[in-house]
């Protein structure tokens, strides 16, 4: 596998660095089955939890630019796994952010012992999450990875704005007939009723409106773009290895191509730094209005530069293995049906209309260095 951008890390409790590249390939060991079963990818998180990577400092809004990294090699893996993975980091920098001192305490504790946490946002259609006399009504969509969690942060709309909750998982009746995609089978992102279920009242997090309150709401897009570009990654990793082992790799035109893709994806590890550096200046502390304003232009903008990147890449990867690599089972054909389907995130347009907005008006501030330059 290429080591492109391979940024070793110490996970909490090591005392050798983490190299990403095996992470990854740990990872992907059973995505195969896992997509063709549409089963949830236990193996993943179960080689997580064993680094102690489903808790502590690495995983905090702290560290944005190794957690990045970290995105990346697990989606680099298997996106299914990352995807999930994502969410589980969103729920526990959500805690954080807006719980109290027990809620962070009790959910990291639990995350420490395997269990996995997800953010659920968008209601069933015609069946809207709603709480009625201290009660669920409704179901959540797109609930990605109930086969595997054991609680989700899920909103209900209230009169002051959407309220999270976490909301135990277990045993809840989930209609799996409406998940039918082309890719991201493994992520099981079916629809969940939680009609009947009775709130606690440690269950509510932060006040209404935290959910979608900027920069954060915004900001926190360069978790699924790093993940994303770990998926692109993996299509560059497929179609080398598919040159190499049919002898075509030194030909001009393939290596071409191999230059093309790699160039594509050190680009897009290129942004980590900077949207890293403008997500702590931006989301951090007290930011001031200018550096909020430059962390959700620089998410937007990574955002953007990732889909792109990953749609040459997946064009480049297909022309260079030719029709092979769209049947299966070669590795290839499953991660183009993965990423095609993950890089479908919401608002496209709004998100590159936000960016040319602020660029025009100079809250979008281009060429500047992710840290402080410093001549000794």
């Amino acid at each position: 596998m290429l080591q492109t951008a391979s940024r070793p890390e110490r996970a909490p409790d090591q005392s050798e660095p983490l190299d990403l590249g095996i992470l990854a390939a740990k990872i992907g060991a059973e995505a195969a089955r896992h997509d063709a079963s549409g089963s949830f990818p236990a193996e993943g998180f179960a080689i997580l939890a064993e680094a102690g990577l489903l808790s502590g400092p690495l995983l905090s809004a702290e560290r944005m630019e190794d957690l990045l990294y970290l995105l990346a090699a697990v989606g680099r893996g298997d996106l299914n796994v990352g995807r999930i993975f994502e969410g589980h980091v969103n729920a526990l920098q959500l805690i954080a952010l807006f719980g109290s001192k027990a809620q962070e305490s009790h959910y990291q504790a639990e995350a420490r012992l395997g269990r996995i946490f997800g953010v659920w946002n968008t209601d069933a259609p015609g069946k809207p999450l709603m709480l009625e006399d201290g009660a669920l009504v409704g179901a959540k969509n797109f609930a990605s990875g109930v086969d595997g969690l054991s609680h989700a942060i899920v909103t209900v709309e209230e009169p002051e704005g959407r309220q999270m909750l976490i909301v135990p998982v277990d045993e809840r009746p989930v209609d799996r007939s409406w998940w039918r995609p082309l890719g991201m089978k493994a992520s099981g992102s079916h629809v969940v009723d939680f009609s009947g279920v009775e709130v606690a009242p440690e269950w509510f997090l932060g006040r209404p409106g935290d959910y979608v309150r900027q920069p954060w709401f915004s900001a926190g897009a360069i978790r699924f773009a790093a993940v994303q570009l770990g998926g692109a990654h993996a299509v560059l990793d497929a179609a080398r290895a598919h040159l190499i082992r049919t002898g075509r790799a030194d030909n001009p035109h393939q290596a071409h191509r191999l230059g093309e893709m790699a160039l594509a994806i050190e680009g897009g590890y290129g942004w980590f730094a900077r949207a890293a550096a403008a997500w702590c200046r931006g989301c951090l502390g007290t930011p001031a209005e200018a550096e909020q304003e430059q962390a959700i232009a620089t998410a937007n903008a990574m955002r953007l530069a990732i889909e792109k990147l990953a749609m040459d890449v997946l064009s480049t990867a297909e022309r260079a293995v030719g029709a092979a690599g769209l049947m299966q089972p070669h590795p290839l054909e499953r991660l183009d049906r993965d990423l095609r389907t993950y890089l479908r995130q919401p608002n496209p347009d709004g998100a590159l209309t936000a960016v040319g907005e602020a660029l025009a008006e100079e809250r979008f501030v281009l060429g500047r260095p992710p840290h402080d330059i410093r001549c000794d």
